[in-house]
């Protein structure tokens, strides 16, 4: 049996906006603008051999169309266009879109044109006649400072979703703070109430559930608190199949009837070390959040599998470490997210919910939950086709006695 699985698809990892493996990835798509009908047919089939998509187009008109219907990462475009000139086609390009990668193909190559076409925002240029290899090498030229852009636009990304979060836990742990204090007031004179209610059965069952809400109160304080505390909370070993089972039959009478909640535990589970407390809270958003996208009823399953990530898995550009982690998958079978909402699901205060019905931080305590214990979360959604949130949590380190 195999202990460990790396075969799963890769997903988008944190808050950034691309994926190594679904649609919001860049594509290796190469524009090709000449005027030259022979030559743009038989580079577009060399390149296809490479793996390239390589739509043409022979006039700036038609470049800036196919501009607008494909995803295009560079462009190669040659200097002299019969009804246009290559220069100034890449000074338009670049106006519609400042991240396509253009490169200037000339048989007229001089200090002048260079000169030109880099002040018009070309990349870099190409001198006829080429041998493939130096077209090749300086396409993975272009992809390459494409992959660096994207993930410099990630890590800054990153940091403010951070430092936004932080401001949050900031507030949200002085609103409890002060919360905490009312609610102590409240349940020591309910508490002195109750002993006084004895005689009075109907006072005594008021009271008794004013103090259950007091101390759910006082939980939900407790949470944001956590939320905004800036130290490593306390870590606790734990094992998975032991812990899932009782959770799930909490989550199945909160959810209710119209949704089959499902556990698959592989065998041999890894035992995980993460923040203690907080994984009950976690997977309980997350069940909710998949209630809400199945007004009709659905399935909601929970798989948990030993995971192994080499450094070549595409999830390791995402910022997932590569090592050994237990994936935790939750899974649903409801509406799935759009890829506009997916890019922000994990921004702190964004929600798809009516105003009054979310307050947008369920998401984002789950990705602060995993990120503490060392681990990532992860999104896989199709709209109509339901979602997947992958709780990426790094296996335990277990010491000798």
């Amino acid at each position: 049996m195999k202990d460990e699985d790396s075969e799963l698809p890769a997903d988008i990892i944190g808050a950034s906006g691309t994926s190594s493996g679904g649609e919001e990835a860049g594509t290796r798509c190469v524009l090709i603008v000449d005027d030259d009908v022979d030559f743009a047919s038989s580079l577009a089939g060399l390149l296809n051999l490479e793996g390239y998509h390589t739509p043409i187009a022979h006039d700036p008109a038609a470049a800036l169309d196919m501009l607008g219907r494909e995803r295009i990462a560079v462009a190669l475009v040659d200097v002299r266009l019969g009804l246009g000139d290559g220069v100034d086609l890449v000074r338009a390009l670049r106006q519609r879109n400042p991240d396509l990668v253009c490169v200037m193909v000339t048989a007229y190559a001089s200090i002048e044109t260079a000169v030109e076409a880099l002040k018009a925002g070309a990349y870099d240029y190409l001198s006829k006649p080429f041998y493939t290899e130096e077209l090749l090498a300086l396409l993975d030229r272009c992809f390459e400072r494409i992959r660096l852009v994207e993930e410099k636009s990630r890590i800054a990304e990153r940091l403010r979703q951070t430092q936004r979060l932080e401001a949050m836990g900031q507030l949200a742990s002085g609103i409890a703070h002060d919360f905490n204090n009312i609610l102590a007031v409240l349940y020591s004179n309910l508490r002195w109430l109750q002993e006084r209610l004895d005689s009075q059965p109907e006072l005594h069952e008021l009271v008794a559930d004013a103090l259950d809400a007091t101390r759910s109160g006082s939980e939900l304080a407790s949470r944001l608190l956590r939320f905004g505390a800036k130290r490593m909370e306390e870590t606790a070993v734990v094992a998975l199949g032991t812990e899932l089972p009782p959770l799930m039959r909490v989550l199945t009478r909160t959810l209710g009837d119209k949704v089959a909640v499902v556990l698959d535990v592989a065998p041999d589970l890894h035992p995980v070390e993460i923040p203690t407390g907080q994984l009950e809270s976690s997977l309980l958003n997350l069940a909710l959040n998949a209630r809400d996208a199945m007004p009709e009823g659905g399935r909601l399953t929970f798989a948990a599998s030993n995971l192994l990530v080499p450094p070549e898995d595409a999830r390791v550009a995402s910022g997932l470490l590569p090592g050994a982690y237990v994936l935790l998958a939750v899974t649903d079978t409801g509406q799935g997210m759009p890829v506009a909402v997916r890019r922000r699901a994990l921004e702190p205060l964004f929600s798809t919910k009516p105003s009054g019905e979310g307050n947008g931080l369920g998401l984002a305590m789950v990705d602060a939950f995993v990120r503490q214990a060392g681990g990532r979360l992860g999104i896989v959604s199709t709209p109509g086709e339901g979602t997947t949130i992958n709780l990426y949590l790094p296996r335990a380190r277990l010491t000798a006695a």
